[in-house]
């Protein structure tokens, strides 16, 4: 026997129901948690970033909700920070760069939470104190500063030295690496 229309509605509405109180308590319990979270999602300090997959063709390293990934694109590299939590996504680089560039910025936001500025002419570039690097928006006498262009950058050897560079050597060997492709001979 079939069941009559209004049955079927009936059913239909019922699961509906459930299905938005299930999404609406998983929402809730979500949110719950991030409040009782420390500001920055449970930032704690810089050394708790860990890595988080390594394959040929991209780097992912993990700090709570956070999520810093280097990956090809194109011609180059790109480095996003995405937001588990939030489901945000944005990207550390300007586009597509050299694999030491797009580590670079990774170090950068990793290592001293700063991100590179882009001048003018669309290049990206941070700013390097006695303290490390930093944001300048205006220049003052007071507290000079040097300013490096990320698409200098070939190896890590030639990052400054506030940058370390021993966690991000296995990323850029493994990045780096073309397998050779040899023509078979007849």
């Amino acid at each position: 026997m079939s069941k009559s229309a209004s049955n079927r509605t009936s059913t239909s509405r019922t699961y509906q129901s459930l299905a938005d109180a299930t999404r609406w308590t998983e929402n809730f319990v979500r949110d719950f948690v991030s409040w009782l979270t420390p500001p920055y999602r449970g930032r704690t300090g810089t050394t708790d970033w860990e890595r988080a997959w390594l394959a040929r063709r991209e780097v992912r390293w993990r700090r709570g909700m956070e999520v810093v990934e280097c990956f090809r694109f194109a011609d180059g590299y790109v480095a996003t920070v995405e937001y588990t939590d939030r489901d945000v996504t944005w990207q550390l680089t300007a586009g597509p760069v050299s694999l030491a560039g797009a580590l670079f910025t990774v170090a950068l936001y990793i290592q001293h939470g700063v991100t590179p500025q882009i001048d003018p002419d669309g290049r990206m570039f941070t700013a390097l104190g006695d303290d490390g690097p930093l944001q300048v928006f205006t220049e003052t006498a007071d507290q000079p500063v040097e300013y490096i262009y990320v698409d200098t950058f070939r190896t890590l050897e030639e990052f400054p030295d506030c940058i370390a560079t021993g966690p991000l050597e296995k990323a850029f060997q493994r990045l780096s690496y073309s397998p050779r492709r040899e023509l078979r001979s007849e």
